[in-house]
């Protein structure tokens, strides 16, 4: 689960984050914060483990009356021409919405995209991540 402020904008081989494997968004990544009032402040190391991880809400950047604290991602379906993403959003530890994305593998493009654009780039590096694992 990343923390839906985050905004990554590059890979991060070099940060120890535990269970580099099952990271919320496939690996480590380096950003900035996209919270309102601090958007694109870049975040130092030590500042990404809970942008990586979620749950971010003991950052002093997190706004306080946030409808999320974490988005996780999820393939739900593969196939050689379409990857079905399911997503959910969670605050504090609890549901608070879900959907699906649609990425077209032919035209390498998404087929539908989440209206925040925010979670969308959480989840083009989940999609990259997913693909370099399956070797695509």
């Amino acid at each position: 689960m990343a923390c839906p402020f985050f905004s990554p904008t590059e890979r991060a081989y070099n940060i120890a984050l535990p269970h580099p494997g099952r990271l919320p968004l496939g690996a480590a990544w380096r950003g900035t914060c996209g919270a309102p009032g601090a958007e694109h402040i870049q975040l130092v190391e030590a500042e990404l483990e809970p942008c990586n991880l979620g749950y971010a809400q003991t950052c002093p950047r997190f706004p306080k009356e946030s409808p999320t604290d974490a988005v996780r991602f999820s393939v739900s379906k593969h196939s050689p021409e379409r990857v079905l993403v399911q997503f959910s959003l969670e605050l504090k530890h609890w549901p608070a919405g879900h959907g699906c994305l649609e990425y077209d593998r032919n035209a390498a493009e998404w087929a539908t995209e989440h209206s925040d654009s925010r979670i969308q780039r959480l989840a083009e590096c989940f999609m990259q991540s997913y693909l370099e694992r399956a070797g695509h």
